[in-house]
């Protein structure tokens, strides 16, 4: 984890030395709520899933700083610290490293997945009033998984640091003078596998109410899932499907 506070700390200087210079306005954003597991998936080279139906219900949290400037690009550092701890019975075998984790054994699982993303974005529409919009930009993420398996007789932990480009997506449109429908996104579809399951996918929806003219809250659902395939024998690859139900309070 040192590697992680560092990349933190470096991605906060570079990000506010820059900013500090302009005139742009901050916004701050804090998210709650609870995320359902519909579906974690972790298996071997040519395997089935070891894992199916291994669900946990679990908070879930979200830290968000905003630069903003009217019709320029805004700028986003969002952190999102993710530790579930799953238990169930193996439903297939498991071949990694040489060692066989057999169906029917019981088993736990934790699993930690924090990431770090500066985004950015730019309006490409936006009304007269500015109320309604769409922004494109990019994201850099650096995720960091940490994944533990365990049974009565053997166990394994793996880690493992990447860096990846998101396309970053952000849209309103008002529904009332006090309502408006957003949505935030990042997203990198599959290009060699399953567009949708492999990949890395972080949607947001739902329903704005501006509370007055410094803050609002968002209620709505938010989506994470992706993965990808093993490549090659004796080894293993996870998948997983997130539904959040949270809560949004956005304030500057």
């Amino acid at each position: 984890m040192n590697i992680i506070k560092k990349l933190i700390i470096c991605l906060l200087f570079t990000s506010f030395t820059f900013l500090k210079a302009q005139e742009r306005n901050n916004e701050f954003q804090f998210e709650a709520g609870v995320f359902y597991t519909q579906n974690m998936v972790i298996h071997g080279f040519n395997q089935a899933n070891a894992t199916k139906g291994w669900s946990k219900e679990s908070p879930d949290v979200r830290f968000e700083y905003w630069s903003k400037k009217d019709n320029s690009w805004n700028y986003g550092l969002i952190f999102q610290p993710l530790s579930v701890n799953y238990s169930g019975v193996l439903s297939s075998n498991l071949n990694y490293k040489g060692i066989v984790y057999k169906a029917g054994d019981a088993g736990h699982l934790k699993y930690q997945f924090p990431t770090l993303r500066f985004s950015s974005n730019y309006p490409i529409f936006s009304s007269n009033s500015g109320k309604d919009f769409l922004r494109f930009g990019a994201s850099i993420v650096v995720r960091y998984a940490d994944i533990n398996l365990s049974t009565n007789t053997n166990s394994f932990n793996t880690t493992n640091l990447l860096a990846l480009p998101l396309i970053n997506l952000e849209a309103n449109k008002t529904l009332s003078n006090d309502y408006s429908l957003f949505t935030r996104a990042d997203f990198l579809p599959s290009i060699d596998g399953s567009t949708f399951l492999d990949g890395l996918f972080d949607i947001f929806i739902g329903i704005k109410k501006i509370m007055n003219p410094k803050s609002n809250i968002d209620i709505g659902l938010r989506m994470f899932f992706g993965g990808y395939n093993p490549r090659k024998a004796d080894d293993f690859a996870n998948r997983i499907f997130y539904n959040a139900f949270v809560v949004r309070y956005s304030w500057n």
